[in-house]
């Protein structure tokens, strides 16, 4: 988060806590419900207009989840401010987070080389 104040970190790992309770435990679509869901990142912008929540599913396609949760963004919204005090509580948008794959896809590079030299 190298260009991130302190403050700006703090409010977005606050959220990042908060989104992920509220998802576990306050939805009640069956859709979700049978999904496990993780918040994996929120970038909140500066002046607090934006947050953009980046997470990623098992159980159910990513971008289904991601759909869900933007339809829902309103109740989720005011669920957070309930738990989290901001001069404005930021707009919610709920992003695909490919970081997962994209980690494995470099693992599995990596264990090529590995493979390729030992050979």
């Amino acid at each position: 988060m190298e260009g991130t104040s302190i403050r700006m970190q703090r409010i977005d790992s606050q959220i990042q806590k908060e989104i992920a309770e509220i998802i576990d435990r306050e939805i009640e679509d069956p859709a979700l419900r049978e999904t496990i869901v993780t918040v994996n990142k929120v970038k909140t912008t500066a002046d607090l207009k934006e947050c953009k929540i980046y997470v990623s599913a098992i159980g159910k396609e990513v971008k289904d989840v991601v759909k869900s949760l933007n339809e829902m963004k309103g109740f989720l919204r005011s669920e957070l401010a309930k738990n989290i005090r901001l001069r404005t509580m930021p707009n919610l948008c709920f992003k695909e987070d490919h970081s997962y794959e994209y980690d494995s896809h470099m693992n599995q590079l990596f264990n090529n080389i590995k493979v390729n030299e030992n050979q």
